[in-house]
Parts: C-alpha cells; structure tokens; sequence
C-alpha cells in the first residue's frame, strides 16, 4: 500500500471536482483572463486557475487580454476548437468573452464558465457563482448547466444591464479610481447626491416597451434580466434571467434626500416603491434626446443626443455552468 506524505501545501489543494476525471478531460476549455480586473489581481487569480486545471489534467488554451476588445476577438477565433470558455475578470470581461460567443454564431451552444475575479462580479452574484476559489473551481468543472436569456442592444449583447442616468454617470466619473472601485463608487454617489445635488443626473429619454410610452426626464433607466445591480442593490427584483422578458426600473428627477433614501432601501430584495417605474417586455426603445453616457455591464459609452437603442431580450440564449443550489434567492424562473 502506498502512502502520501501530507505538507502545508496538501491544506491548500483544492477538492476533487464533482464530475469524474474522465468526463472533466474530455472536454477542452479557452480560459480569457482579464490582467487588470479587480484592481490587477485578476492576474493571480487566473495564474491560480490554470495551475489547478493542469494539475487535474483539463485540456485548456490560455490568453491574457491587452485591451479593451481583446476578448471578444479571442473567444471569436477559438471558438469552434473548445467546448466550454472561461471568463476570468468581472462583468466587463464576461461581456466581452459573450459577445466573442455569439459574434459569428447568435445560436452558439459552448458553454460559459465564469471564475470571479472583479470588482462587483454582478453575473456571479446574480447566479451564485461563489468567490471562494475552491468552490468557483467546483463550478466550473461541474456539469450543471442553464440557460439564460440575453440583453441585445443594437447589435451587440449585454449579460445583466444597461443603464442610463446616474448610475452611467458615476461610472464614467469612477473610471480612473479601477483600484478602489465600490469605494470610489459610493464616494462619487455621495458627492453627485449631496454636494452637487443631481443638477446633471437626469437625462431626457424617449422610452418605448411593447405597450406602453414614456416620455421626459428621468434620473435612472435601467434594462436587464437580473435582480442584483452594483452587486448588493435590488434594483430590479421581480427579474428573471429565463423567463423571456427584460425588466426596466427607472426613477424620474426627485430631490436628494429622498432619492438617496429609496436607493439604499433597494439593499433590501422585497422592497418596492411607488416611485420605481417596473415595467416588462420583450422589447424596448430608447430614444436619447441629449448627449448621455450608456453603462453597460458596468462598461461605460458615451452616446449623442438623437441616438436610438434597441434592446429586446434574446431568449435561452446562452448556456451557462451555475451551482447546482444557490441557497439565495434565485434569479430562475420556478421549475
């Protein structure tokens, strides 16, 4: 009988996967990692990844992106010599590694995994891929399986948002502070609510869903399929990310204090408000009447005044490797 010597690093090995090795290994995986997510730390993270798929023996190829972009043309490129990609990096990289799926085939039916690795990791919350390294592992050498709905705009696709208003504009003004995000954040929310008391927010939008119109000011619009945004806030808490349908929740101009007071009541999932606009459909169209900056999965763009987006839902659109029990609230549709 043979015998295994144990060491400090035994304690740090991860534990086998769910799936047998046999089935695990016949399968070839594309990791993408993103070098300068969560403040540059993605880089270890994903070093960590591949250290642990060679040692299981997982079939893998390995990029690390330069620029912004990058990613979608990876993925494009290797995409029919694997069968499951793997994103390593936050929402912005998930977004890009997606588009990179889809960009030659809208049916694509490779599997995404996703190793967190960002600073808010909204997909990762929203379907509780947890940030544990070990358990993350776990669920990306699992066989669970689901698939989810999409954002398309125009013609590109977003995983969980879009949105336009302050949310997009304290993005844009936290783009030098990528160390700090959440902290930077928050510190520019409090800055554009209290000192600068939302004179700039509010953008003038022409809103289209499958039946209803609105028109006018608005301080938020958000579009998506999934009930966490900016990863602790419920902002869309009815969204479903497989039931057909995108949910917009937007807010009109309101005074500070109150506006601030709704936003961090919105940590809570089964709070409501009167002063939300929830609506669902299909299809939407934003008309922008001024210049506004768009966010999209936490990606800012800056977008001219008579621009148009068209956003509909792309349904059961990709296949993603989720936990098989989140324990949290789910964002599925109740089988």
């Amino acid at each position: 009988m043979g015998t295994e010597r144990y060491t400090q690093e035994s304690f740090k090995r991860p534990p086998a996967p769910e799936t047998g090795d046999e089935s695990v290994r016949r399968q070839k995986y594309l990791v993408v990692i993103n070098p300068v997510s969560r403040g540059g730390n993605a880089l270890k993270e994903g070093t960590w990844l591949l250290r642990q798929l060679g040692r299981l023996g997982v079939q893998h190829e390995a990029f690390i992106t330069e620029n912004p972009g990058h990613a979608t043309r990876i993925v494009d490129r290797w995409m029919n010599s694997v069968d499951v990609v793997v994103a390593v990096g936050g929402d912005g990289t998930v977004n890009e590694v997606v588009n990179g799926m889809l960009l030659t085939d809208p049916l694509c039916d490779k599997a995404l995994a996703v190793f967190p690795a960002g600073t808010a990791d909204d997909f990762c919350h929203n379907v509780g891929i947890p940030r544990d390294r070990n358990r993350a592992l776990m669920v990306l050498l699992a066989d669970n399986e689901r698939r989810i709905d999409l954002i398309r705009y125009n013609d590109q696709y977003a995983v969980v948002q879009l949105g336009v208003g302050v949310d997009a504009e304290i993005a844009y003004r936290t783009l030098s502070h990528k160390r700090v995000r959440i902290p930077a954040y928050f510190a520019v929310g409090v800055r554009i609510v209290f000192k600068e008391r939302l004179r700039n927010s509010p953008r003038t939008l022409h809103i289209e869903s499958d039946d209803t119109v609105y028109d006018g000011k608005f301080l938020i619009a958000v579009f998506g399929n999934a009930p966490l945004y900016g990863r602790y806030v419920y902002w869309m808490p009815e969204a479903k990310m497989d039931d057909g349908v995108l949910n917009m929740s937007a807010l009109r101009p309101m005074a500070p204090l109150p506006a601030w007071y709704l936003f961090m009541r919105c940590f809570n999932p089964g709070f409501r408000s009167d002063k939300v606009i929830y609506d669902t459909s299909e299809h939407f169209t934003v008309e922008l009447r001024e210049e506004s900056f768009l966010q999209v999965d936490g990606e800012v763009y800056k977008y001219g005044g008579g621009e148009r987006l068209d956003i509909r839902v792309a349904r059961q659109a990709l296949r993603v490797r989720v936990p098989a029990d989140t324990g949290r609230l789910t964002p599925y549709k109740v089988s």
